[in-house]
């Protein structure tokens, strides 16, 4: 369809003969297709000519028996190591002597060269075009890539989304989703229970240690479904290319490239998927930051605290929930900056991508995507849930003598026993609670568990859903009570300070032991030093709204500004010249 809409015919006899096995045209977005590509029996022992100018039988005998370690054509295995392809070095598990000898072949331009020149030739002979037209230019180009258009643009895209999902359409479906649950599955369960048993530690545990899971699962697999409803729809239109494009120039200026806001909009999903898009980087130490940035991303498991905080004292601003993604987005960039000047300097490169033309999107397609995220989102967040939210009912509801809680108010739970001895650590930052620091600790596992947790810690009744655990938020009998400047902070930090043991995890695989925990690091300090400087800001406005997070941001850019002035004025100081006697100007030509 694309080759037709742009008028270009391919000679797949020719390309037949040239490429040595069959051509089979078909279109991707069918299924019919793909399978009958499948089903066919190709046989390929096509060799590019271009391999004949490339030392293979040497890297070949230099890789010896652990060429074997890889079951992959050898000549292919030779030429990926030609290329200093990471993934293929590593599998090979050569010795120091075999890496020596391989360091003394410097052929990556060489092969670049002649792989362009060899596709070059392919298009040449086997594919003609009845029209000038480029493939991917659109009119819309000139609008949405427009120097002062495009981000104003982006800006009103991102915001009209995050008001979908957060403000309108996701509220109003979780609410009712909620109503459901509540009236035809809780109600009828906890009725059933009371009138069969009166034990506290049963009902406490089917409430708080079941239900409270079911009701977090529900009240926000809306905004999960919204969220990737939309990142579906701006990938298959084809303007999430764009956006690499448009971002490319600022962020090549931090030693990455436009591929990372593929990363970065993933991150908004799940960080550990964000983490995964980092190995598709040449640049070992581009892979590294990147990898690193992915988890200052507001992912989906978040979401749940921002809508019960913001709910509870702002309510669900819009320009909140926009303030902390965008927040997420500038600490990494900012990190990534200093990451760069500091002890991960990438090398320059390339950055090449093919510019999709607009489509508009397969809805088949999209709820695909959506239904196999909301099925990993369930299976994978339930299960978590689930798990440790159990964990963590064990915690609350007894004692350190493993006595049963009956009364709260006398008697204090394991849990809040852990968080009374770390809660002074996070005092300067406005929320020395022990429960809430509580919480901070359970999120280290996942996320996702930072509500139910508060909801067991809190004791809230989950016939009132989100709503019921907001107000216990405002109530200074809570366990977990914030003012609003503190239940700010404690959003931010919650944004910033740890990634989840899933996201530790994979950092471990791609990036080594030592810069995930370089990583960790790194994260918690900027994630504290963060929130306390937006703490200490707040109260010096004694107030939060808008307008004081921006008049604050402002501020914060003019002393960065100012001081980055003062480092330039004292780093070269410049001097007058007098026009002494005998003057040489050498005085201030050296200084200038």
């Amino acid at each position: 369809n694309e080759l037709k809409k742009a008028n270009t015919k391919i000679d797949y006899v020719k390309l037949e003969k040239m490429l040595k096995t069959q051509v089979k045209p078909i279109n991707a977005q069918n299924k019919e297709d793909v399978l009958n590509l499948i089903d066919n029996n190709f046989k390929n022992n096509f060799t590019p000519n271009y391999y004949n100018f490339l030392p293979i039988k040497e890297v070949k005998q230099i890789l010896g028996n652990n060429i074997k370690n890889i079951k992959l054509n050898e000549e292919f295995i030779c030429v990926k190591v030609l290329e200093k392809d990471e993934f293929i070095l590593k599998s090979l598990n050569l010795n120091a002597n075999q890496i020596k000898q391989l360091n003394n072949y410097n052929f990556q331009e060489k092969i670049i060269s002649f792989r362009y020149n060899f596709i070059d030739e392919i298009i040449k002979q086997c594919v003609t075009k009845e029209s000038k037209k480029v493939y991917g230019y659109s009119k819309l180009d000139k609008i949405f890539l427009n120097k002062f258009l495009a981000l104003p643009i982006f800006f009103l895209i991102i915001f009209s989304i995050f008001f979908l999902t957060f403000s309108s359409v996701g509220n109003i479906v979780s609410n009712f989703l909620n109503l459901i649950l509540n009236n035809f599955i809780i109600n009828p369960t906890m009725n059933l229970l009371n009138k069969i048993t009166s034990s506290l530690f049963i009902l406490s545990f089917v409430e708080n240690g079941i239900f409270s899971v079911l009701t977090t699962l529900i009240s926000f697999l809306p905004q999960i479904v919204l969220l990737f409803l939309f990142l579906s729809i701006l990938e298959d239109t084809g303007y999430l290319s764009r956006l690499a494009f448009m971002f490319e120039d600022l962020f090549s200026k931090i030693g990455l490239n436009g591929k990372i806001i593929f990363t970065l909009l993933m991150g908004f999903g799940c960080n550990t998927t964000a983490v995964l898009t980092s190995r598709t980087l040449e640049d070992k130490n581009s892979k590294i930051k990147v990898a690193m940035l992915s988890s200052y991303m507001s992912c989906s498991a978040k979401i749940p605290l921002y809508s019960v905080i913001l709910g509870a004292f702002f309510s669900n601003n819009i320009f909140l929930i926009v303030f902390l993604y965008f927040l997420g987005v500038l600490i990494a960039i900012l990190t990534s900056v200093v990451l760069e000047k500091t002890v991960l300097k990438s090398k320059d490169n390339g950055f090449i991508m093919e510019m999709p033309a607009y489509r508009f999107p397969s809805f088949k397609r999209i709820f695909k995507i959506i239904l196999f995220n909301v099925k990993e989102f369930i299976l994978r967040v339930g299960s978590v849930l689930f798990t440790f939210s159990i964990i963590v009912w064990v915690l609350q509801s007894f004692t350190l003598s493993f006595k049963f809680i009956t009364n709260p108010k006398t008697e204090t739970s394991i849990l809040l026993s852990l968080g009374s001895l770390l809660s002074p650590i996070f005092a300067p930052l406005g929320f020395n609670n022990a429960g809430a620091t509580a919480c901070l600790i359970c999120g280290i596992v996942a996320k996702e568990i930072i509500v139910s947790s508060m909801s067991i810690i809190n004791n809230v009744n989950i016939d009132g859903g989100v709503d019921a655990l907001s107000k216990t938020l405002t109530n200074v009998l809570s366990n977990i009570y914030f003012t609003p400047i503190s239940a700010f902070s404690y959003l931010i930090f919650s944004l910033l300070y740890l990634p989840c043991l899933s996201t530790i995890s994979v950092y471990i695989t791609e990036i080594g032991k030592k810069w995930t925990f370089f990583a960790i690091l790194i994260q918690f300090v900027s994630a504290y030093l963060i929130t306390f400087i937006f703490y200490r800001f707040l109260i010096l406005f004694n107030g939060l709204n808008f307008l004081s997070i921006f008049i604050s941001l402002l501020i914060i850019a003019l002393i960065v500004i100012c001081l980055l002035k003062a480092k330039k004025i004292i780093k070269t100081p410049k001097f007058t010249c007098f026009n002494c006697k005998k003057c040489n100007k050498s005085c201030s030509n050296n200084n200038r």
